[in-house]
């Protein structure tokens, strides 16, 4: 059974500016009882890569990224009968927190489905992905999409990772030219930056946003 059929609908992704030493809390709901594992990634404000946080499974067992402050970032699942509700809590958020939070659900199967992600914004920074080209990072996993795999270097997954990060980025995409639009009085500016720096011409990607 197809995963889409078993998890109920999401919202669209949203951008959430928070105060710096807050506590933010990210929810990733699954409306089947089916789902096994929960898997965190980000995609870091300053260089666009795409980061593996933890992952957190049925047992209540977490696995942490090494690189990854265990004590700040905290994984949680609450089960309410009929679904299974996965949390991410991130404490004493600092201005290196900023980025897209995105979190992908396997089942028993090891099919997988990615969550539209959360752009945090800590201390209401307007623009924190600057005009920078996207990297997808070596240690994608090889074999099939398991946690031991997530920690592995090669070139496995890559059609079970990649295609759904096109989905996660085109959502960055939606965020990003909100979020500007939002801090910008001209929209024709705002997309022609954008799409300067989606196309690569570094003077035109040092458009300066006006509040």
């Amino acid at each position: 059974t197809s995963l889409h059929h078993l998890f109920s609908r999401t919202k669209p992704p949203f951008t959430s500016p928070i105060p710096i030493n807050d506590t933010e809390v990210l929810t990733c709901e699954c409306s089947s009882r089916s789902c096994q594992t929960v898997f965190w990634f980000r995609t870091l404000h300053n260089n666009l890569d795409i980061q593996f946080l933890l992952s957190l499974n049925n047992a209540g067992r977490t696995s942490h990224e090494p690189s990854v402050d265990e004590h700040r970032f905290k994984a949680s699942k609450r089960d309410g009968g009929s679904k299974i509700t996965f949390t991410l809590r991130l404490i004493n958020i600092s201005s290196e927190d900023a980025g897209l939070y995105t979190c992908m659900l396997q089942n028993q199967k090891e099919n997988e489905l990615w969550r539209p992600g959360v752009l945090l914004r800590p201390g209401g920074e307007s623009n924190p992905f600057p005009c920078m080209a996207l990297t997808i990072p070596n240690s994608i996993p090889n074999g099939r999409c398991t946690k031991s795999n997530y920690h592995a270097a090669g070139p496995g997954c890559g059609s079970k990772v990649l295609w759904p990060l096109v989905g996660v980025l085109l959502a960055l995409a939606v965020a990003l030219i909100s979020t500007l639009y939002y801090f910008s009085r001209d929209y024709s500016a705002v997309l022609n930056s954008f799409f300067a720096c989606a196309t690569g011409l570094p003077k035109k990607c040092r458009h300066q946003y006006a509040k």
